[in-house]
């Protein structure tokens, strides 16, 4: 209460309460704070990259590892087709859309 009062005084006087400039030991503080608050924050997002980096590398290896089977069953598949297209004269060549099947037309006259 009597904090308030002093302030009402104070305002209706005009006077105005202003700090001084800040001294020597004020700045090096700051500049000593302000630092070690970069550094500190520096070290924080390092360490969230390294943790985000395992998480990934985890989670790729966990999904490579669970589906070695599916990829396994599908080279198997993708080799059986690829014999059977060679018994059947075709050849297709990997990579490319380019593909040579055997064509005959039954309704050409001879």
């Amino acid at each position: 209460m009597q904090f308030d009062k002093q302030q009402e005084r104070l305002r209706r006087s005009g006077a105005a309460v202003r700090p001084g400039p800040p001294s020597l030991l004020a700045k090096v503080l700051a500049v000593v704070i302000g630092a070690a608050l970069l550094v500190v924050g520096f070290a924080v997002s390092l360490v969230m990259l390294a943790v985000a980096l395992g998480a990934g590398i985890a989670i790729g290896g966990f999904v490579w590892w669970k589906t070695r089977d599916l990829r396994k069953r599908l080279r198997e598949q993708a080799m059986q087709a690829q014999q059977m297209r060679e018994r059947a004269g075709q050849r297709m060549d990997i990579g490319d859309v380019i593909e040579d099947v055997e064509f005959r037309d039954e309704t050409r006259q001879k």
